[in-house]
C-alpha cells in the first residue's frame, strides 16, 4: 500500500472528524445499539459483563477491518478512474 493511504489508515493523516456529522439514521442506530447493550448488561453477572464486552469489541474491531478494506478498493477505483482519465483525455475533446 502506499505511504499516503498508509499514513490515511494509521490516523496520521486525515480529515477533521469533529466536523462531520452522523445521518440522522445513523445517529439513531448508534443510540438504539448502546441503549440495547446497557440494558442486556443489566441483566448479565460480572463474567457474563465481561464476555459481552470482549464481544462488543472484537464486533468493532472486525467492522473497522471491514471498512478499511472497502475504503481501500474504493481508493483504488477511484486512482484507477482518474489515471484512465488522465491517458485517455484527447479522446474526451
Amino acid at each position: 500500500m502506499g505511504k499516503i493511504l498508509d499514513a490515511f489508515l494509521t490516523d496520521q493523516l486525515h480529515v477533521d472528524s469533529g466536523t462531520e456529522q452522523l445521518t440522522p439514521e445513523h445517529k439513531a442506530l448508534c443510540e438504539k445499539s448502546m441503549a440495547l447493550q446497557n440494558q442486556l448488561a443489566e441483566t448479565l453477572n460480572d463474567k457474563q459483563k465481561a464476555i459481552l464486552a470482549q464481544l462488543a469489541e472484537t464486533k468493532f474491531e472486525e467492522s473497522c477491518c471491514a471498512e478499511q478494506a472497502k475504503f481501500e478498493r474504493g481508493f483504488r477505483l477511484g486512482v484507477l478512474i482518474t489515471s484512465e482519465i488522465y491517458y485517455a483525455q484527447d479522446t474526451f475533446l
